[in-house]
């Protein structure tokens, strides 16, 4: 297979518990309606795994699964734990620098898909509306530490029961309505040397790049599931520790390519810590003081203070 039409990128670290409902979802996945029929999942699929030194057992479950799928299964196992070396931002170039595909679907080894037709129907709709970069559908988040389950939040956009909805840089800012299991790409609009110009590069830059360059979808079908656990890297933080690393994120973004969307979610995030630091008024008087300079009333405030 030389020309894949989509590459399935996965990173993966201590999954045991998940990685085999994450594979077989990967593997359930029908062709899309493109591809001729009978065509075998090897000629239009290639699906490129990360394991960064997994030490739980994980590696040799992949090990058994590209084993057993050697022409569509393509791992790559570390032998140093690369995320410990400060390469966090950088995890996901393993894949992508090696991904062929037309089109890229993105899935973490402990999140899974659920709907055997969900690369059918994104990659589908990619391939009849050139003007879109990327698709996402919906997802349900489910705790594992008490088995909770809920929705994602994004009933609201479709109140008439549409099968999809457009998605914009500003509705992105505005909601996180997406999630990167969620996200099927166009590789051409996927612009991975991106990621050098960044120091704390997230999926949340990927998406924002991708929405500058083309549409994005939201389809209405729930298609997968994202788990959240105690080694999950953003699922079990509280509201406040998500906050402050969400302005180390905003503050990048917007300082990089100030424009007016990443200044507003700059704004928005700045906005939501001054609801968690009312006991702290030098605290409070800095981060109001850089919303003022964002806005442009610095000097409107400072004359005001003077007369």
């Amino acid at each position: 297979m030389n020309t894949p039409l989509v590459s399935i990128c996965c990173i993966t670290y201590n999954h045991a518990h998940f990685i085999r409902k994450c594979l077989d979802g990967f593997l359930m996945q029908k062709a899309p309606l493109c591809v001729p029929h009978g065509t075998k999942m090897s000629d239009w699929c290639e699906i490129l795994i990360h394991d960064d030194c997994s030490t739980d057992g994980t590696t040799e479950i992949i090990k058994e699964y590209a084993a057993k799928y050697p022409d569509l299964i393509f791992p790559i196992y570390e032998e140093e734990n690369q995320y410990s070396k400060g390469k966090a931002g950088k995890m996901d170039l393993y894949n992508y620098e090696r991904a062929k595909g037309k089109f890229i679907a993105y899935c973490e080894g402990d999140d899974y898909w659920t709907e055997p037709l969900k690369l059918q129907m994104q990659v589908d709709f990619l391939e009849s509306h050139s003007d879109y970069s990327v698709t996402f559908h919906r997802c349900k988040h489910v705790n594992v530490s008490d088995s909770s389950e809920r929705e994602d939040g994004c009933g609201f956009l479709f109140p008439n029961n549409e099968e999809g909805v457009d998605i914009n840089v500003e509705l992105f800012f505005k909601h996180w309505v997406t999630q990167p299991l969620t996200m099927v790409c166009r590789s051409s609009m996927h612009n991975i040397t991106l990621a050098y110009k960044y120091k704390y590069y997230r999926d949340m830059y990927e998406i924002y790049h991708l929405l500058m360059n083309g549409k994005g979808y939201l389809f209405r079908f729930y298609g997968g599931m994202r788990i959240m656990h105690e080694g999950g890297i953003a699922s079990q933080r509280g509201d406040k520790e998500v906050c402050k690393q969400s302005i180390i994120i905003a503050k990048e973004l917007y300082s990089i390519n100030k424009d007016s969307y990443t200044k507003q979610y700059y704004l928005n995030i700045l906005q939501w810590y001054l609801t968690f630091i009312n006991n702290n008024f030098f605290r409070k008087v800095y981060i109001s003081l850089i919303i003022l300079i964002l806005n442009g009333k610095f000097k409107t405030f400072i004359k005001n203070i003077i007369l």
